[in-house]
Parts: C-alpha cells; sequence; structure tokens
C-alpha cells in the first residue's frame, strides 16, 4: 500500500513538471519585443502618401496622334537564317559532328547594327 502511495505521488509530480514544462513562455524571445505598431503604421502612411501621388498622375497621349509620331518608320532589317552554334561547344575544334534536326535561329535586328 505504501508503495502504491509513493508511485502515485511520484506520477503526479511528473506530470505537473511536464505540464509546467510544456506550458512556460520561452524566455529567450521576451527581450525581443517590437513596437510594430509604430512602424507598421509610418510604413502605411509613406505607402499610402505614394499612392495618392500616383493617382493625381495623368498621361497625355497626344503624343501618339502627333505628325513627328506618325512619320516614324520601322527600321528593322531580318537577316539571312544562322546556325545556332556547335553542337558540342566543349569539344576540340574540328571534331563537330552534325546532328540531324539541328535547329536554325532566324536573326532580326536594327538598321542601326548593319554595317554600312
Amino acid at each position: 500500500m505504501k508503495n502504491k502511495i509513493i508511485t502515485l505521488i511520484i506520477a503526479i509530480l511528473i506530470i505537473l513538471l511536464g505540464y509546467w514544462y510544456l506550458t512556460k513562455t520561452d524566455v529567450s524571445t521576451s527581450y525581443l519585443v517590437v513596437d510594430t505598431k509604430t512602424a507598421d503604421s509610418m510604413d502605411a502612411k509613406y505607402i499610402y502618401n505614394i499612392l495618392q501621388k500616383m493617382s493625381q498622375v495623368t498621361l497625355d497621349d497626344s503624343i501618339f496622334s502627333s505628325n513627328a509620331f506618325q512619320s516614324l518608320k520601322d527600321n528593322t532589317a531580318t537577316l539571312a537564317t544562322q546556325l545556332v552554334g556547335r553542337n558540342n561547344p566543349f569539344a576540340p575544334t574540328g571534331n563537330d559532328i552534325s546532328i540531324p534536326g539541328q535547329t536554325i535561329q532566324s536573326v532580326t535586328a536594327s538598321s542601326s547594327l548593319r554595317k554600312q
């Protein structure tokens, strides 16, 4: 009978210690408390002010109907199709083997890039 009472007391102590251990607050984070209300409100005010300024911006699209814009011309030139590169760029020179179905790329460039 005496052994059962001692076992019961030890079991209750283990349960209480386990409960205390699982419910205690973490001491390491208690000194890291930051007042986020001030920082968040300052950021929110800053963003709100920027959004207010952006809502006042108007774009003038009359430039697209002007004579100067209408007189612009497209000067792009289509270059001849060329092979994209070596099959194996790490192979020694002269060991290139053509593989069937190698891709060919068409390149479009501005006329300012062409040699004159």
